[in-house]
């Protein structure tokens, strides 16, 4: 039976359904700690991490955690969600605690599904930092199709980063016939506009797409090439899979495969302002838009309670604990890359998802109210 310690909330209903939210001014996340920042105290100040190296490792007592509590979360992982394949504790950028389930490893890398939307994000704030394009950018300006439309003509790449384009899109009706329909951008631009630009948050796996198609259409190479050049190779990134649509670019909303220690590297470089050592390989301006709460969506259940979202980035003011907020990288089935900027922690939980159906709204609830909370609520808070 599973069982929850404090972290009740409403049952999950999105699972990739449209979701419907009124545009919230903008109040930012917040933002990840600078070194010096921190006082003394058990957790030390850490300098942005190298993330080209393999994690430097330490112990869960040196980075602060309540070791009873961290190793309860691990141990009963499994019996919470005997789904779940891969859970990784990252703290003050060192590897704190990490488990492998159902026969997979360290090695092993997993279709994170939606997570991989905030990669996407993050060649769009690659592109931007080199001038290639502006958020402001018109769709239209970027994208060159037969079904675009006038409609169409006042969407921005902004819109398309916060799921405000107005299009229509449902992950449940949509993403099958999408994905068989062999015409990715098509499917995505034929269906109608049904809410002002700007106005409204729509799940919208297609228009994810979309942004990796305007990468591929403004760098050197394919957005693919771009990707292992300018993001996955400086993060020592090279165990992965990234599969293209028939329009032979990567989906840009899902299908990303990752090691659970990679996933964490993501959440760091987020947490770390873009940095990696001494080179700066998102701008700091970028990932702190990428964080921010630019749409507010209130309850989602156990998995979010204070729900906001960014560029392809959900957000959430109890993530890390009543009054302490985080930030989400979260995929179909339990995929999640939690990150707890005052607590400095990064938790990835990678969950078989194949074949769950209707069970994934259960699954991703059970992934983070019983195994991924358990973990932040064993760090304890910083001494400032």
């Amino acid at each position: 039976m599973l069982r929850g310690r404090g972290w009740r909330g409403r049952s999950l209903r999105l699972a990739g359904a449209l979701f419907v939210a009124v545009l919230a001014a903008c109040d930012s996340a917040a933002a990840p700690v600078e070194p010096g920042d921190r006082g003394t105290g058990p957790d030390p100040v850490a300098p942005p991490m190298d993330l080209s190296r393999v994690w430097a490792t330490s112990t869960p007592e040196a980075e602060g955690f309540d070791e009873e509590l961290l190793e309860d979360a691990f141990a009963d992982a499994e019996s919470a969600v005997p789904n779940i394949r891969a859970l990784v504790a990252v703290r003050n950028g060192r590897l704190v605690q990490e488990a492998y389930f159902g026969g997979m490893h360290r090695d092993s890398a997993f279709d994170m599904r939606s997570v991989t939307k905030t990669v996407t994000a993050l060649l769009v704030g690659l592109a931007s930092d080199r001038g290639l394009l502006d958020p402001d950018d018109l769709m239209t300006d970027r994208l060159s199709h037969p079904s675009l439309r006038t409609e169409h003509g006042g969407i921005r790449v902004r819109d398309l980063l916060t799921m405000t384009s107005g299009m229509q899109w449902s992950d449940e009706e949509d993403f099958g016939p999408w994905v068989r329909s062999g015409e990715p951008v098509g499917y995505v631009l034929d269906l109608p506009v049904v809410a002002s630009t700007g106005r409204r948050f729509i799940y919208n796996t297609g228009g994810s797409h979309l942004l990796a198609v305007i990468v591929e259409n403004v760098v050197d190479g394919s957005a693919l090439e771009f990707a292992e050049r300018e993001l996955l190779s400086p993060l020592g990134i090279d165990n992965k899979r990234w599969p293209v649509m028939q329009d032979s670019v990567i989906v840009g909303g899902a299908a990303l495969a990752l090691r659970a220690r990679d996933a964490a590297k993501i959440g760091q470089l987020l947490l770390q302002g873009g940095r990696s050592g001494s080179a700066q390989i998102v701008s700091r301006a970028w990932t702190e838009a990428q964080i921010s709460r630019l749409v507010s969506l209130g309850d989602l259940g156990y998995v979010l309670r204070d729900a906001g979202y960014g560029y392809q980035t959900w957000s959430d003011r109890q993530g890390g604990g009543d009054g302490v907020s985080a930030f989400v990288m979260w995929g179909y089935g339990g995929q999640y890359v939690w990150i707890v900027p005052d607590r400095q922690l990064v938790v990835v939980a990678q969950t078989h998802w194949r074949g769950t159906g209707d069970f994934d709204r259960r699954q991703a609830d059970a992934v983070a109210d019983l195994v991924v909370r358990r973990v932040v609520e064993s760090a304890r808070p910083i001494r400032r």
